[in-house]
């Protein structure tokens, strides 16, 4: 009997720790997912600025008159 009660704690705590050992996992994996997402977003928008700066950059170039 006592075999049987160690047998079925045994393998609870094994289901409770692979349980918990999955969620973490998936946490961690959904957290990198959304900083490189961020990451992305953050990066189009600077793009965007640089290209801004660049036109006006080139704009003011052809506005400068030559000696």
């Amino acid at each position: 009997m006592k075999k049987y009660l160690l047998l079925v704690l045994s393998l609870l705590f094994l289901f409770n720790f692979t349980a918990c050992a999955t969620k973490v996992q998936n946490e961690v994996y959904d957290s990198s997912t959304n900083d490189v997402s961020e990451l992305l977003r953050t990066l189009i928008q600077k793009e965007k600025e640089i290209n801004e700066l660049n036109q006006k950059l080139e704009d003011c170039k052809e506005s400068k008159p030559t000696k």
